[in-house]
């Protein structure tokens, strides 16, 4: 069971890098403080946890391509009930969605880079909302030829390949965060 009270000092320590991401900071914030169980996807918001997967240097980026979504994506998904923590459930996304298994945390192990956006409506799933929480995983490893059924694709994006291949501003803003973090 993911500790509330810990998530919520976390967010509390946490500098957003914009107005917008601010606002998810709040938005993410108010739903831990009011939900009873803000992790669960059986209500309409709730959290969920990602992983900007790169190399140490910062030089690439693992993205997977969502198959539902039919977007390029980073890595990640719901929190499952045996997670620890969001960053826990962020490296276990990571690794069921890329195969890739030798992650190492980055960063001190905190929060990245936080969002919240709308997930659109699909089969007996409603339209719903994800409050992000983004963590940082580098890999020397590449991903293996099979993946999971969630995702088409997995490959290494420069930053430059991953802006032009269609990222939304929060996730060009959190992939810009990571390659800053790892080239000091």
């Amino acid at each position: 069971m993911i500790d509330k009270k810990k998530l919520l000092s976390e967010l509390e320590r946490y500098v957003p890098a914009d107005a917008e991401e601010a606002a998810s900071r709040a938005r993410i914030r108010d739903l831990v403080t009011r939900a009873p169980d803000p992790f669960t996807r059986r209500q309409t918001d709730h959290v969920t946890a990602s992983a900007v997967v790169a190399r140490p240097d910062g030089s690439a980026f693992l993205r997977v391509h969502h198959r539902r979504l039919d977007r390029w994506l980073q890595p990640g998904g719901h929190i499952e009930t045996d997670d620890g923590s969001p960053l826990e459930a962020a490296l276990r996304e990571a690794r069921e969605e890329t195969g890739v298994d030798a992650l190492e945390t980055a960063a001190r192990g905190g929060i990245l880079d936080l969002d919240v956006h709308d997930i659109p409506a699909f089969g007996d799933r409603p339209r719903h909302v994800h409050h992000d929480l983004r963590y940082l995983a580098t890999t020397r490893q590449d991903p293996p030829a099979e993946l999971s059924d969630e995702v088409l694709g997995a490959r290494w994006f420069s930053l430059s390949e991953a802006l032009a291949a269609g990222v939304d501003a929060s996730l060009a803003r959190a992939l810009r965060k990571a390659q800053t973090l790892l080239r000091r």
